[in-house]
């Protein structure tokens, strides 16, 4: 069972989180949800809260993260504040996915344009983005509608096209990120947005192709052999990308 020192640690992480993608234009105002696990308990989570007392992302803190229970009900919450209506969305993946510990829904521009047109991501950088790059190459899975996720059917439904992957589109909507934390979810999220950004600009500019194939099996191949992987941890525990997304805000 999680201390209260462990679930205040996550608040701050969630609504780091949310501060995060709302100030680096992955989503705006209210619009997205970041959760985690409570750790040690599988029944319960996490959420930023929507309702007549929300903030914006770019604004969140602890008090905006709210507890609630495997059903969506509301174990923990400040008068004003409330569970997201897609809370659904979170719980199923919850449900299916054991080793999901933190799930991300947001509304990036890029994605909702794209999927409205029908334009598939293209593998279109390599070196600019390595983990991009295989993140299209394993396939980015759509789901097809572009209804908010609200009940456990949606939730069924949207799983079918999700699955075992960590990053999903919805058309016209925005996207939804797993992981087994918070930072990884987030690294997922913007990993996602920078792909969609930069398809976008270059079909806005012309017909993208994909890197060579040489290229693709070249960095399957470091990948599969562990080649440039960094063998030391971080004296912080963090990853460099997390510490760079808490400096941009001044919060290292």
């Amino acid at each position: 069972m999680a201390t209260v020192q462990e679930i205040n640690d996550l608040k701050d992480k969630i609504a780091l989180s949310c501060r995060i993608l709302g100030n680096r234009g992955v989503t705006r105002g209210s619009f997205g949800h970041v959760s985690a696990r409570i750790p040690g308990e599988r029944d319960k989570f996490l959420i930023k809260s929507k309702g007549p007392d929300e903030a914006a992302l770019e604004f969140a803190t602890p008090r905006d993260v709210i507890m609630i229970d495997e059903e969506g009900a509301v174990v923990e919450a400040p008068q004003g504040l409330q569970a997201p209506n897609e809370t659904a969305m979170h719980l199923a993946v919850y449900r299916k996915r054991a080793e999901v510990n933190s799930v991300i829904h947001a509304h990036p521009d890029w994605v909702v344009l794209l999927t409205a047109v029908e334009k598939p991501l293209v593998p279109l950088y390599a070196a600019y983005n390595p983990q991009g790059m295989r993140m299209c190459v394993d396939g980015v899975p759509l789901y097809p509608r572009s209804v908010t996720i609200t009940n456990d059917q949606l939730g069924e439904d949207f799983m079918q096209y999700l699955g075992t992957k960590d990053v999903c589109m919805l058309r016209g909507h925005g996207i939804t990120t797993a992981g087994t934390s918070v930072e990884q979810s987030t690294s997922n999220a913007f990993t996602l947005y920078e792909l969609a950004r930069m398809n976008y600009l270059a079909y806005a500019i012309g017909d993208p192709k994909p890197v060579p194939q040489q290229d693709i099996d070249e960095y399957a191949e470091r990948q599969r052999s562990g080649e440039g992987r960094r063998r030391e941890p971080s004296t912080t525990g963090e990853s460099s990308g997390w510490r760079y997304y808490k400096q941009l805000l001044g919060e290292m």
